[in-house]
C-alpha cells in the first residue's frame, strides 16, 4: 500500500512540474513575441518568466501522453507579476486568445494559435518522431482536428501546404482585423 501511494506521489509530482514547465514556456513564447512584456519603473524590459505567474487551462489532450494543450484567454485566465517592482504590459491588436502545445519529452513548444507565427508543421514532424505507428501528416492532421480544441488543424495544414500566408486562419494577432469591412 505504501508503494501505490509513493507512486501516486511521484507521478503527480512529475505532472505538476511538466506543466508548471508548460506554463513558463508558455509566458517565454509571449515575451518573445512582444506580446507580454515586463517592465521596471524605468521601463526597462525584463525577460525572466519567473516574474510572471500564469494560469492556462490544460486542453484535451489524450493524443499522445508526451504532449500538453494549453490555452490563455485573455480576460479569462489571470496574468500575475510576482514581483511588485515590475509591471506587466500586454499588447495584441487582435487575438484574445492563445494556444500552445508542450512537448513534455523534450521540452518544445508549438506556437497554434494567437501568436505571431504557427508551429503546426514542426509539431507534426514530432508527432511523427513519438508515433509508434508510421502515419502520414495528413492522417496525424485528422487526429488532432477530433481534439475539438479550438484549433481548426486542417485549415491551416491546408493553408500552410499551399504557401497561403494569407489565408484567415494564418493571420497573426498583430496583423488586426478589419472592423467594417473591406477598403476597396
Amino acid at each position: 500500500m505504501k508503494k501505490i501511494f509513493l507512486i501516486i506521489c511521484i507521478s503527480s509530482l512529475n505532472m505538476y512540474s511538466q506543466i508548471n514547465d508548460a506554463r513558463n514556456n508558455f509566458v517565454i513564447r509571449l515575451l518573445e513575441e512582444n506580446i507580454l512584456t515586463i517592465e521596471n519603473d524605468q521601463n526597462e524590459k525584463n525577460f525572466d518568466p519567473q516574474k510572471v505567474e500564469i494560469e492556462v487551462d490544460t486542453l484535451n489532450s489524450n493524443y499522445f501522453v508526451d504532449i500538453l494543450f494549453l490555452k490563455f484567454k485573455f480576460n479569462q485566465n489571470k496574468l500575475i507579476v510576482t514581483d511588485q517592482n515590475f509591471k506587466l504590459g500586454f499588447s495584441s491588436s487582435s487575438c484574445d486568445e492563445y494556444i500552445l502545445a508542450y512537448n513534455t519529452k523534450d521540452h518544445r513548444s508549438y506556437r497554434l494559435k494567437g501568436f505571431n507565427g504557427n508551429d503546426l508543421l514542426f509539431l507534426l514532424r514530432d508527432l511523427e518522431k513519438l508515433s509508434y505507428i508510421s502515419s502520414s501528416p495528413k492522417k496525424i492532421v485528422s487526429e488532432l482536428h477530433f481534439l475539438n480544441i479550438g484549433i481548426d488543424f486542417k485549415s491551416i495544414y491546408k493553408a500552410l501546404m499551399k504557401l497561403d500566408f494569407e489565408a484567415e486562419c494564418l493571420k497573426a494577432c498583430i496583423d488586426g482585423k478589419v472592423a467594417h469591412g473591406k477598403i476597396k
